[in-house]
C-alpha cells in the first residue's frame, strides 16, 4: 500500500505564476528567432567571405598572368587626366613615379615623335566615342633605345550624362614581334627581287641566245638555197638540227619559268582539233620515215570538228610526247588516237572533255619510273640520257599544260613492249559559234605575197636576214632603222603591214607605235595599220606588253618563215583589214612603180672565200673574214651590203657612246653597247664584242670608272673593225 506522504497532492496554480511563465515563453522564441537570425547572417557572412577569397585568389592568379605576359596595367582618370600605370611600366621604360600616377604630358614626352599624332588620334577617337575601344600600335623611348609597345583599353565609367570618367587597358611589349614582322617583310621583298631577278635574267638569256640563233638560223637557210655539194648540205642540216634543239631547249626553259610563275596566258580561239593534232604529229613525219615507223592517226566520228581553247598549247603536248615516241621506238609504229571522253556529266553545258592518246612499240618504261618521268628535269634513267639526250623538262611541262586544260595525263608502259600515254583535256565545243576568234588559215607563203611592208629594224644582221626573208615571200619592203625614221616612212607612204622591232634606237619600237596610232586616230580615213612586234625576248607579259602598246601580233626572234607567216596574218585579221592581197586569183600588180623602195636582193653568187695570204695577220685580225664570207654562203654582194651597213651603225654608236659617257647617261650607254655587242659577234668581231660587253657590264654594275675604262678600250676595237669592214667594200676583196 503507498504511503500518501510521500506524494502530495498538487498544488494548484496561483494567479501571479501565470504571467511570468509567459513571458519566459515569449523570451526563449524571441531568442532562437535571434539565433537564426545570426546564424543565417553568419552563414552569409562565411559565403561572403568565401567569394572574396576565391575573388582574390583569381585577382592573384590574373596578376600572375599579366605579370607572365608581361603587359602593364593602366586607367586613365579622364576629368583628372592622371594615369596609374602597374610597375610593370617601369621596367618597360625604366622610369618611375610617385604612387606609379603619370600625366598625359610626361608619357607623351616617352613617345616618339613620329607616333604622338597617331596616339593622339586614337585617344581622340575613342573619347569621342568614334570608336568604341582605343587600339594603338608606337615606339616609346626605352633604357636601350625605342621598343615598340601595343596599348589596348576601353571605357570602363561614364558619368549620369554618359561621358567617359574612365578607361581601363593595358600596354604590352611587341618589340620582338615587329622585329620579326620587319624581318619577314625583308626576305619578302628580297624574295621578290630574286624573282625579278630571275625574270630579268631570263630575259636577257633569252636575248642573248636567240639573237646569235636568229642568225644561225636564217643563214643556214640562207645557204640551203644555194649550189653546194652533199657533204656541205650535209653539215648545214647538222647546224639546223642543233640549232633547232638548242631553240627547243630555250622554249622549254622559259614555259617552265612562266608556269612556275604563274604567268603562262592561254589563248581562247576557235580552232579544228582534228586538224591541229594531224599537223602536229607531221611535224615528226620525217624522223619516222627515216626509222621507217609506221605513224597513223586516228579521230573517232563523234569529236566536234571545232572547238574553243588553245591549239598552240594542245600542239605543244601532241608535239612532246609524238616526239618522245619516235626518239625512244627504233621498230614497230606510232598510233595517235582522239576521242570524246564518256565521262561528261561534272562539266557544265557546252564544256566538252576529249582524250587524246599516243601508243609506241619503244623501249617502254620501268613501273618504278613511270611516276618520276613527270618531274622536272627527270629522265628514266642515266643512260637514256646520254643515249637519246633531252633535258627531262618536256614531260613536266606537259604535266603542267594538262593541268591547266583541267585535264590528266597518265602512262601505261611495259619494258620492252612499249608505251603508251593518254591525257584529257576540258574545251568549249564551238561547232557552231563564229563570235569567237578563228584559227588562222594555212601558212603558205603565197598567202602574204604583194604586200607592202615597212621594216623597223636596228641590227644589221637581222636586217639583212628580214629582207631576204620578205624577198623571198614576195614582199615589197622599205627600212627604217629607228623608230622615228618608221614613223615618218609610214606617214609618208601606205604600207600594208609593219614589222617593228621593240628595242630601237631615237625612238623604240613601243613608242613609233603609240605615234603611229595616235595619228590613227586623228585621220579616220585612213586604216589602221597591222603591227607586228620583233622581239629577242620571249618571257610572260612581254606578247601581252606588246599588244597593250597598240601592236597586233607578236613574233619572237629567230623568226622562222613560218612563224612571220603567221604573225603577218595574225595582225592583219586584228586590225580588220582586208587588203587586196586577199583578191580572189591573187590577181597582184608587182610592177617596179607600184613596188614601194624595194630594197633589191642580190642573187647568191658562189664564190670562193678569199685567201690569206698573211695567216700571222689573220690571227690579230679584228673580225674573221673567212668565217663571215662563209656564212654568207659566199655571196660577196650580201657580205658588202652587210658590210656598208655595219660601217654606218657602228659610226652611229660610237658618236653616241661618246655623248653618253659624257652626260653619264647611263640607259643610252646600255643600250648601244648592247647592241655593238650583238653586232660584232655576228660578224665574228669577237674581241670587239668582248669590249662591248665589258662596258655593258661595267654599266650595269653602274661602275663609273670602269665604265670610262671600257669606253676607251671599245674605241681601238671598233676602228679596227672599220678598217675591215672598209676593206671588205673593195671590190677586189
Amino acid at each position: 500500500m503507498t504511503d500518501p506522504s510521500r506524494h502530495p497532492p498538487p498544488v494548484p496554480p496561483s494567479d501571479t505564476a501565470t504571467p511570468m511563465h509567459d513571458a519566459l515563453t515569449d523570451r526563449v522564441a524571441q531568442l532562437v528567432e535571434e539565433r537564426n537570425a545570426l546564424s543565417e547572417q553568419a552563414r552569409r557572412q562565411a559565403k561572403l567571405i568565401d567569394a572574396t577569397d576565391e575573388l582574390l585568389a583569381s585577382a592573384r592568379r590574373q596578376l600572375m598572368v599579366v605579370d607572365a605576359a608581361r603587359v602593364a596595367q593602366w586607367e586613365w582618370d579622364v576629368p583628372s587626366g592622371k594615369i596609374q600605370l602597374s610597375t610593370r611600366w617601369d621596367d618597360m621604360v625604366d622610369e618611375r613615379v610617385e604612387d606609379n600616377v603619370w600625366d598625359m604630358r610626361g608619357l607623351l614626352a616617352l613617345v616618339h615623335p613620329e607616333d604622338v599624332p597617331v596616339v593622339r588620334d586614337a585617344f581622340d577617337q575613342t573619347i569621342s566615342g568614334r570608336s568604341d575601344r582605343y587600339v594603338v600600335e608606337h615606339r616609346v623611348k626605352g633604357p636601350e633605345g625605342w621598343i615598340w609597345i601595343e596599348s589596348i583599353g576601353l571605357i570602363t565609367e561614364r558619368d549620369a550624362a554618359g561621358q567617359p570618367l574612365k578607361l581601363t587597358g593595358y600596354n604590352r611589349d611587341i618589340t620582338a614581334r615587329r622585329e620579326l614582322h620587319a624581318q619577314l617583310e625583308q626576305a619578302r621583298q628580297q624574295a621578290e627581287e630574286s624573282n625579278r631577278a630571275k625574270s630579268e635574267f631570263l630575259a636577257n638569256m633569252s636575248h642573248e641566245v636567240r639573237t646569235p640563233l636568229n642568225a644561225i638560223m636564217g643563214l643556214t637557210r640562207l645557204l640551203h638555197q644555194g649550189t653546194m655539194a652533199a657533204e656541205q648540205r650535209h653539215y648545214l642540216e647538222l647546224i639546223d638540227g642543233s640549232a633547232s634543239s638548242l631553240l627547243a631547249l630555250l622554249n622549254d626553259i622559259l614555259d617552265l619559268s612562266k608556269i612556275e610563275a604563274g604567268k603562262l596566258v592561254f589563248e581562247s580561239i576557235r580552232f579544228d582539233v582534228a586538224r591541229w593534232v594531224s599537223d602536229a604529229v607531221a611535224m615528226h613525219a620525217p624522223m619516222a620515215e627515216k626509222k621507217n615507223l609506221k605513224v597513223d592517226i586516228h579521230v573517232a566520228p563523234d569529236v566536234p570538228d571545232m572547238v574553243q581553247g588553245d591549239p598552240g598549247r594542245l600542239r605543244q603536248v601532241v608535239s612532246n610526247l609524238v616526239s618522245n615516241a619516235v626518239k625512244f621506238t627504233e621498230r614497230g609504229g606510232i598510233r595517235v588516237s582522239l576521242r570524246v571522253d564518256p565521262v561528261q556529266h561534272d562539266l557544265p553545258p557546252r564544256r566538252i572533255r576529249l582524250v587524246f592518246s599516243v601508243r609506241d612499240t619503244g623501249a617502254g618504261i620501268a613501273p618504278d619510273k613511270q611516276r618520276q618521268i613527270f618531274e622536272a628535269f627527270t629522265q628514266e634513267d642515266a643512260s637514256t640520257t646520254r643515249r637519246h639526250g633531252g633535258t627531262g623538262l618536256g614531260l613536266a611541262i606537259c604535266s603542267q599544260l594538262v593541268s591547266m586544260m583541267d585535264g590528266t595525263i597518265e602512262v601505261h608502259s611495259r619494258p620492252g613492249q612499249g608505251s603508251a600515254f593518254r591525257f584529257t583535256a576540258v574545251f568549249d565545243d564551238a561547232g557552231a559559234d563564229f563570235s569567237v576568234l578563228t584559227e588562222p588559215s594555212s601558212l603558205d607563203a603565197h598567202t602574204v605575197q604583194g604586200m607592202r611592208v615597212l621594216l623597223a629594224e636596228d641590227h644589221a644582221v637581222n636586217e639583212l636576214l628580214m629582207r631576204k626573208l620578205l624577198a623571198e615571200m614576195g614582199c615589197s619592203f622599205s627600212v627604217a632603222r629607228n623608230g622615228e625614221e618608221a614613223v615618218a616612212l609610214w606617214e609618208a607612204q601606205n604600207f600594208d603591214l609593219v614589222l617593228m622591232d621593240v628595242q630601237m634606237p631615237v625612238l623604240s619600237g613601243f613608242d613609233a607605235t603609240a605615234r603611229i596610232r595616235a595619228s590613227e586616230a586623228t585621220s579616220p580615213d585612213r586604216p589602221r595599220t597591222p603591227i607586228v612586234a620583233l622581239t629577242a625576248h620571249a618571257m610572260a607579259g612581254d606578247r601581252e606588253k606588246c599588244l597593250a602598246a597598240g601592236m597586233d601580233a607578236y613574233a619572237s626572234k629567230p623568226v622562222s618563215p613560218s612563224v612571220l607567216n603567221l604573225a603577218m596574218l595574225e595582225a592583219v585579221r586584228a586590225a580588220r583589214a582586208t587588203p587586196v592581197f586577199f583578191e580572189s586569183e591573187f590577181n597582184f600588180d608587182l610592177t617596179a612603180e607600184s613596188r614601194v623602195a624595194t630594197v633589191p636582193v642580190p642573187a647568191p653568187a658562189p664564190a670562193p672565200a678569199p685567201a690569206s695570204s698573211n695567216p700571222a695577220r689573220d690571227s690579230r685580225a679584228a673580225l674573221d673574214r673567212e668565217q663571215l664570207v662563209r656564212t654568207m654562203g659566199s655571196d660577196m654582194a650580201a657580205v658588202r651590203e652587210l658590210a656598208g651597213v655595219m660601217r654606218d651603225d657602228v659610226a652611229l654608236r660610237r658618236r653616241a657612246i661618246r655623248v653618253a659617257v659624257d652626260a653619264r647617261d647611263a640607259p643610252r650607254i646600255r643600250q648601244h653597247a648592247h647592241a655593238l655587242k650583238g653586232a660584232f659577234s655576228a660578224i665574228f668581231a669577237t674581241a670587239a664584242a668582248a669590249a662591248a660587253k665589258a662596258l655593258e657590264e661595267a654599266m650595269r654594275r653602274d661602275d663609273w670608272p670602269a665604265v670610262e675604262r671600257a669606253a676607251g678600250a671599245l674605241e681601238p676595237e671598233m676602228s679596227k673593225v672599220d678598217s675591215e669592214l672598209a676593206a671588205l667594200l673593195n671590190p677586189k676583196v
